[in-house]
């Protein structure tokens, strides 16, 4: 593993962003998961953060664990729905500015590697997972809440993962050859994720053709896997309401969420 530097600047995080509150643990099982059991006096902080430097069983979609280590940056931010600049029905849509503001941030970080989003929750490098999200709407109390949950592979070398892993997953420490500085990482992203969401409120169109023009699977036949069913089609792109539109051999198909498990 690369040898690491100072994990996290936290008065630096409250100072560059938006950040009203840091709720940070050395080591958690899942951030997602103590967000939702501290979700009211988080949510009266909004927005807030859950922080570790070591996720030992994070949660992904449909069940799914994600495998971690130290140097991998795991976060959840925990956000007030009603304060969001979207309506209910578009709050999903969250996990797509998500993706495009880890893009963003991925590129900043390391301009001559390509990123591309793989719908509707994953970063990849080339055809390897960099990053996975997990949103979540929950009540707190009286309110609503949206727990944006965030796994960047940064500084964990995936050379050490378990094998079928490190053919399928990467790390930015991976791709330059040398770790980063977390604090710089997470910054980006969320200073990236305030602008994608206020630009899927204010200029929506845009927001999903940016989505488009770094989406993977577009022009690809693909398979997903939705309930008990599979769908399978060519990929004709993700459209405004975030829904991934496949032409099957029956006519256009639009998946609102699901698994690709082909492309």
């Amino acid at each position: 593993m690369f040898s690491q530097p100072q994990v996290f600047d936290i008065p630096r995080l409250l100072r560059e962003s938006s950040l009203q509150h840091v709720e940070y643990h050395a080591v958690l099982p899942s951030t997602n998961t103590l967000a939702l059991q501290l979700l009211q006096p988080l949510v009266a902080c909004s927005p807030a953060l859950v922080l570790t430097a070591e996720q030992t069983a994070g949660r992904g979609r449909k069940g799914n664990l994600w495998w971690s280590s130290a140097g991998a940056l795991t976060f959840s931010l925990v956000l007030r729905s009603h304060e969001l600049p979207l309506s209910p029905e578009r709050r999903p849509l969250a996990a797509i500015a998500a993706g495009m503001a880890v893009r963003d941030a991925l590129l900043q970080t390391a301009p001559d590697h390509e990123f591309q989003l793989k719908w509707p929750n994953d970063v990849l490098s080339g055809p390897r997972k960099i990053c996975g999200i997990l949103v979540e709407q929950h009540g707190a109390g009286d309110e609503q809440a949206l727990i944006i949950g965030i796994g960047v592979n940064v500084n964990n070398s995936l050379l050490e993962a378990p094998e079928e892993i490190s053919r399928r997953a990467v790390s930015l420490a991976d791709l330059l050859g040398h770790p980063l500085d977390l604090t710089d990482v997470l910054l980006r992203i969320l200073q990236r994720l305030d602008a994608r969401i206020q630009q899927l409120s204010q200029q929506p169109r845009m927001a999903m053709s940016d989505a488009n023009r770094c989406s993977v699977l577009n022009g690809r036949l693909v398979s997903v896997q939705s309930g008990d069913g599979v769908v399978q089609g060519v990929c004709a792109g993700i459209d405004e309401d975030g829904l991934l539109v496949l032409q099957t051999d029956s006519g256009i198909v639009r998946c609102p969420t699901g698994i690709v498990s082909q492309w």
